[in-house]
């Protein structure tokens, strides 16, 4: 297996760097998380622990893929 693919360049290096820093920007305080230990939910900046019951076994959505309405 090889450690690079055939396929077309379609961003470049300044625009991927920008995509990733404008989808790091949507992330930010609109994750949603939810605890798989005790069912607690909440919306954070990333995935953390659980501010309930400490538990790390915490499911993390970002916001931005749920659509709206």
């Amino acid at each position: 297996m090889t450690d690079h693919n055939n396929w077309p360049q379609q961003l470049s290096a300044e625009e991927l760097a920008e995509w990733r820093r404008r989808f790091a920007e949507a992330n930010r305080n609109n994750v949603f998380c939810h605890c798989r230990q005790c069912h607690e939910e909440w919306v954070a900046s990333g995935k953390t622990a659980c501010h309930h019951c400490g538990s790390n076994h915490v499911e993390a959505i970002a916001c931005w893929q749920f659509p709206d309405g």
